[in-house]
C-alpha cells in the first residue's frame, strides 16, 4: 500500500471512530495537491484543493486560491484526481445478475456495491414500490448505509404489464389523477411510462404528473426519441434511441429541453457482446462485491451463448445492430445539443450494480465522448436530470460532499474511473474494505421468481 493509501485508510479509520463516538467529528477536511475534475466538463486543476466541512463542500479551487482552515485533517492527494461521486441513472434495485431474478433478502449485497464503485447517487426506474421506498427511506435516515436514492416507484404500463409484479396496469384515464396522486403521496421522485400504454394515457399521465410537479420518463422501446412522446410533455426517454428521424426530431427535442439516459450497457448486455470476453470478471469492483454463484452463472451464460447455434445469428446478430446504432444515434444527438445523463439499467448480464457505470463510461467514449464528456453525464447531467443540480453533481462550494479518490487520469484515459482510493459520501470518507462482500458472513441468497411473467 503507497503512502497517499494509508493516509486515506488511517483517515478513514480517524474520521469513523470520530462519528462514532460523537457523532461528528466537527473538523473540517482538507484535500491537498489532487488533480481535480468538478464534473462540469472543463480542464481539470492540476494543483487543486478541497475543504469539506460537515456534508458540504466548503471551498475548492487552485491551491494558490483556497485557504486551507488551520484545524482541519488534511491529506496531501499529490498524484490522485478527487473527482464527483459518480450517479446511475437507470438501475433497479431488485437485485440478481440475470435481469429478470429477484434478491430482496440481499439487498445489503447492492448499496454496497454501489458505494464501493465510487456511486453515491442512484436513480431507480421500476421496483416494488413498498420495497424501494422503504430502502431509500432507511439509507435517507442513516440507518442502512448506501447511495442516495431516488425512485420511480412501479412502472405505469397498460393492460397487461410486460413486467408484472413491479407495475401498475393503467386501464383507463379515470384511474389516473387517483394513481398519480398516490404515487405523489408517497414521494416518489419521477414517474416511469412504459410499453403499453396508448398514447392517450401517455399525455393524460403527462398532464397529471405536471400538475403534481413530478418529472416523467418514458420508455416505449422502438418509440423512445419519438415526436409523438415528446409532445406529451414528457421530461426525459429512459434510454437511447434506437433511430434517429431527422433534423426535425432533433429540434422539437431540442426545443422541449427533453434529455436522455444513455444505457449502452444494458443493450452491449442483450448481444452478448461483452460475454466475448469474460477478463472483466477479474475486475476488482465485479470481483470484490458479486456472489460467486453470480459469477459462475455468468460464465455457465457465456459458455451457453458460445455454444448455441444463435452466436453469429438470430437475436444475438439482431441486437448487435442494435447497440452499434445506438452508439451513432447517441453520438449524433449529442453532438446537435440534447442532453443525455448516464445510466445502465443494471443488472443484466455482464451489466453490475456500481461496475456498470464505469463500463457506461467506456462505452460513451467508444461513441466519441472525450473523457471528461462521459464524466459529466455521470455526474452533473444525472442531478440536471432529476432536477437537483443545485445540491450535487459537481464540486462546488456548497454542494453536497460526494467525491471520489482515484489513481491515474480518468480525464485522459477513462478506464482509470475504476482505480478508486476513496470514496467519500457527505463529508465521511468510507472503509471500503467493510464494503466487499464477505462469503463467510454474506448469508448466500439465491436470486428467485423472475419479475417478468412471460
Amino acid at each position: 500500500m503507497n503512502k497517499t493509501s494509508l493516509l486515506i485508510t488511517a483517515l478513514a479509520v480517524y474520521v469513523a471512530a470520530k462519528v462514532e463516538c460523537h457523532g461528528q467529528s466537527g473538523r473540517p477536511m482538507a484535500f491537498t495537491h489532487a488533480v481535480i475534475i468538478d464534473g462540469n466538463g472543463g480542464a481539470p486543476i492540476e494543483d487543486g484543493v478541497l475543504v469539506i466541512r460537515g456534508d458540504k463542500i466548503e471551498s475548492v479551487g487552485r491551491a494558490q486560491d483556497v485557504r486551507v482552515p488551520p484545524e482541519a485533517l488534511s491529506t496531501d492527494l499529490r498524484g490522485k484526481v478527487v473527482m464527483p461521486g459518480l450517479a446511475d441513472m437507470h438501475v433497479h434495485m431488485l437485485g440478481g445478475w440475470d435481469g429478470v431474478s429477484v434478491d430482496m433478502l440481499g439487498y445489503r449485497r447492492y448499496p454496497n456495491a454501489l458505494l464501493y464503485a465510487g456511486v453515491t447517487t442512484v436513480l431507480d426506474t421500476g421496483n416494488v414500490k413498498p420495497y424501494i421506498i422503504q430502502l431509500r427511506e432507511e439509507i435517507a435516515a442513516g440507518r442502512l448505509l448506501g447511495p442516495r436514492i431516488y425512485c420511480a416507484g412501479p412502472l405505469l404500463d397498460g393492460p397487461d404489464p410486460l413486467w408484472q409484479p413491479i407495475s401498475y396496469s393503467v386501464t383507463s384515464v379515470e384511474q389516473i389523477p387517483k394513481m398519480v396522486r398516490q404515487l405523489k403521496a408517497d414521494r416518489v421522485d419521477i414517474l416511469k411510462l412504459y410499453v403499453g400504454l396508448s398514447n392517450p394515457m401517455v399525455f393524460g399521465l403527462a398532464a397529471e404528473a405536471r400538475k403534481n410537479s413530478l418529472p416523467v420518463l418514458v420508455d416505449q422501446s422502438w418509440r423512445n426519441g419519438s415526436m409523438e412522446l415528446a409532445a406529451a410533455g414528457i421530461t426525459a426517454f429512459a434510454h437511447t434511441p434506437d433511430s434517429v428521424t431527422g433534423d426535425e426530431m432533433i429540434k422539437m427535442l431540442k426545443d422541449r429541453g427533453i434529455m436522455f439516459i444513455s444505457t449502452l450497457s444494458v443493450v452491449e448486455a442483450k448481444s452478448k457482446r461483452r460475454l466475448e470476453d469474460l477478463g472483466f470478471l477479474d475486475y476488482a469492483l465485479v470481483k470484490d462485491t458479486t456472489p460467486t454463484d453470480f459469477i459462475a452463472a455468468l460464465r455457465a451464460e457465456a459458455k451457453r451463448s458460445q455454444d448455441s447455434k444463435e452466436w453469429n445469428s438470430g437475436p444475438r446478430q439482431s441486437n448487435l445492430k442494435r447497440f452499434q446504432q445506438q452508439v451513432a444515434n447517441l453520438k449524433r444527438l449529442y453532438d446537435s445539443g440534447l442532453v443525455f445523463a448516464a445510466g445502465t439499467d443494471a443488472p443484466y448480464p455482464g451489466v453490475f450494480q456500481g461496475e456498470g457505470i464505469h463500463r457506461e463510461m467506456e462505452l460513451l467514449v467508444e461513441a466519441g465522448l472525450r473523457p471528461l464528456e462521459a464524466i459529466t453525464l455521470a455526474t452533473r447531467n444525472a442531478a440536471q436530470l432529476i432536477g437537483a443540480k443545485d445540491l450535487w453533481g459537481t464540486l462546488e462550494p456548497g454542494k453536497l460532499a460526494n467525491l471520489v479518490v482515484v489513481n491515474g487520469r480518468p480525464d485522459q484515459m477513462i478506464h482509470d474511473t475504476r482505480n478508486i482510493e476513496a470514496v467519500i459520501r457527505l463529508g465521511k470518507v468510507l472503509e471500503r474494505e467493510r464494503l466487499k462482500l464477505d462469503p463467510e458472513t454474506d448469508p448466500g441468497f439465491r436470486p428467485v421468481s423472475p419479475v417478468s411473467s412471460n
